[in-house]
């Protein structure tokens, strides 16, 4: 699984749909380049990026903390 593949499933879960952080047709359409305006996604994408990366989880962690100083 590429990861696009990756965040749309995570983005195709129930939890997601139900909680209204992107419609069906929109989760269907995202693409790992689109910007998204909610902050759980940003850090599902930190996340995938760096477990494909191999970071470790401090230096994933070191990033989502940064992620959200960035945007506060």
């Amino acid at each position: 699984m590429n990861k696009e593949e990756l965040l749309r499933s995570f983005l195709e879960d129930d939890t997601m749909v139900k909680n209204d952080y992107l419609k069906k047709d929109e989760v269907q359409n995202f693409k790992w380049t689109d910007r998204p305006n909610d902050k759980l996604i940003c850090v599902l994408r930190e996340v995938i990026m760096g477990e494909s990366n191999k970071d470790s989880n401090n230096v994933i962690e070191r990033k989502i903390n940064q992620l959200f100083n960035n945007q506060l």
